[in-house]
């Protein structure tokens, strides 16, 4: 496979260490409305089934007229968290910036433009990519839809054939092969189980992505 012209990133979980902060930012706009559930529970029935922002209360059997402000709350608390306490995966900066020198780098992310904001804050890794396209970008075309990776070549000014895209969960390797891009699949804690079905790539450290890239 020859090497991509682009190289594209996810975001939570693939270069920052944002989930544990979701599911907790989740779990405690959830706890005053009676509902109770461990971390594993809400990263297994809620993150993986894609539930990321609307569904929540409705799969939890809460009042809907709780609606606007449980997720109000929660994404006030997420925006705090974030600023307090995300960090980069790993080694996730210092392969960013060695990719940097190889060719415009992307990020195309679920997350909304104002948890990116409030991350940037914190790590400023904004700086490091040419184009960004968040939820605000995308609409309802969440992933596994290739519809926020194809607006993100076309931004780059890159064929989606000549791209490659970084992510840790299965949508992240559906989304690129629906866009004609190749997949790497990064495991962690996070990634579900089956994952790794349609990748190009798998790697255990972000860091090894350079030697997939050759270097």
């Amino acid at each position: 496979m020859p090497q991509p012209k682009a190289i594209l990133f996810d975001l939570d979980g693939t270069l920052v260490d944002s989930v544990p902060l979701w599911i907790k930012a989740n779990l405690r706009a959830l706890a005053p409305l009676g509902v109770v559930m461990d971390a594993e529970r809400f990263l297994t029935d809620f993150y993986h089934a894609g539930l990321h922002y609307e569904g929540i209360l409705e799969q939890c059997g809460a009042d809907p007229q709780e609606n606007e402000h449980f997720y109000h709350d929660r994404d006030n608390r997420f925006a705090s968290l974030l600023r307090e306490h995300v960090q980069w995966t790993g080694g996730a900066q210092k392969t960013l910036q060695r990719c940097a020198a190889l060719g415009p780098l992307g990020m195309m992310t679920g997350s909304r433009r104002r948890f990116v904001d409030a991350m940037d804050e914190r790590l400023h890794l904004s700086s490091l990519f040419a184009t960004i396209v968040t939820r605000d970008d995308t609409g309802t075309k969440m992933k596994p839809d290739p519809y926020g990776l194809l607006l993100l070549a076309e931004r780059i000014g890159i064929a989606p054939t000549a791209c490659m895209y970084v992510g840790d969960q299965h949508v992240d390797v559906q989304a690129a092969k629906r866009a004609h891009m190749s997949a790497c699949l990064l495991t962690t804690k996070e990634t579900p189980e089956g994952a790794t079905v349609g990748a190009d790539f798998v790697i255990d450290k972000i860091e090894d992505l350079m030697e997939i890239l050759g270097y």
